[in-house]
């Protein structure tokens, strides 16, 4: 049992590090900028640019996108959460969908990313899942319990994801990286019942 709460505890603290990673990141990006100097498109598309993740793409999905769908997943087969804590895991699961959809628009360490993200198919399917992760926020921000809204964006996600992998990665996806949660899911366990 205690296993089990640590965990969960080390769960929680991945989302609130890489959420804060991204928001300092943000913050460090729009420091750059002298304040006497309006941003133009130009400055901004420069800087957005120049960014390379310490990463892999398939790294920041793996780990960004693989287990947040998890929850938004659930939802969508009626494994509904219990709690306000199973609240906040299926909203941050949201935000990190609209994050990662931001993230792999820049490439990382990974040999393809620098071109995949010169493609600009790979720009509007990495838009649409950050839009498919807006409305998860809203269902997730709202509580719905509305099963079939929640299997709808789900099959959007697996759409998105399907599209995206037969055009630019048909292979494995994972590199080998490997969720923690697959073998409870696939006997039926909530991923809310630790």
């Amino acid at each position: 049992m205690a296993l089990i709460g640590q965990e969960k505890g080390e769960h929680l603290m991945k989302h609130a590090v890489t959420i804060a990673t991204i928001c300092a990141l943000s913050l460090a990006l729009g420091g750059c900028q002298r304040a006497s100097e309006p941003a133009t498109d130009a400055t901004s598309a420069g800087a957005a640019e120049a960014i390379t993740w310490p990463v892999s793409i398939n790294a920041a999905m793996v780990g960004m996108i693989d287990h947040s769908a998890d929850y938004l997943f659930a939802l969508g087969n009626g494994d509904m959460p219990r709690n306000e804590n199973d609240w906040h895991l299926v909203g941050n699961s949201a935000y990190e969908i609209v994050l990662a959809g931001a993230v792999i628009r820049h490439p990382g360490t990974g040999p393809f990313d620098a071109a995949w993200v010169k493609e600009p198919e790979w720009q509007r399917l990495a838009q649409e899942l950050s839009g498919i992760g807006e409305e998860a926020v809203k269902l997730a921000a709202a509580k719905s319990t509305d099963e079939a809204a929640w299997r709808a964006v789900g099959d959007r996600l697996i759409a998105n994801c399907l599209e995206c992998h037969k055009q630019f990665k048909p292979e494995i996806p994972s590199e080998g990286i490997l969720r923690g949660s697959t073998e409870r899911q696939s006997r039926g366990i909530s991923i809310f019942g630790y």
